[in-house]
């Protein structure tokens, strides 16, 4: 079982938000496969685009746990990143757009 030591904790862009902490193995698979993914310029990705297509990768990634939900990981990760400024929302972007800093 993973200690403690063998965790991450997650932020949140609103820093007022608690998010779960997480096996660091999982949180670099999700994390390396999310920054991948995203275009460094405009118009980036939708959120649906990026979401899925992470998904869809991390299904055929060495060191993926099929048995993990894809899309719960992508959203938990996906707000860390963002709070830690390596992927940001495009401005008044609708539908949500991403972009890798």
């Amino acid at each position: 079982m993973p200690t403690t030591a063998d965790r991450i904790q997650l932020r949140h862009p609103d820093r007022t938000k608690k998010m779960p902490r997480i096996d660091q193995g999982v949180y670099a698979v999700v994390r390396r496969t999310a920054l991948a993914t995203l275009p460094t310029k405009a118009p980036g990705m939708t959120w649906t685009e990026f979401r899925d297509t992470v998904a869809d990768k991390l299904g055929r990634t060495r060191g993926w746990d099929r048995t993990l939900n894809a899309w719960w990981y992508t959203t938990a990760v996906k707000l860390d990143l963002e709070a830690r400024g390596e992927i940001e929302r495009i401005p008044r972007s609708s539908p949500q757009r991403l972009i890798r800093t």
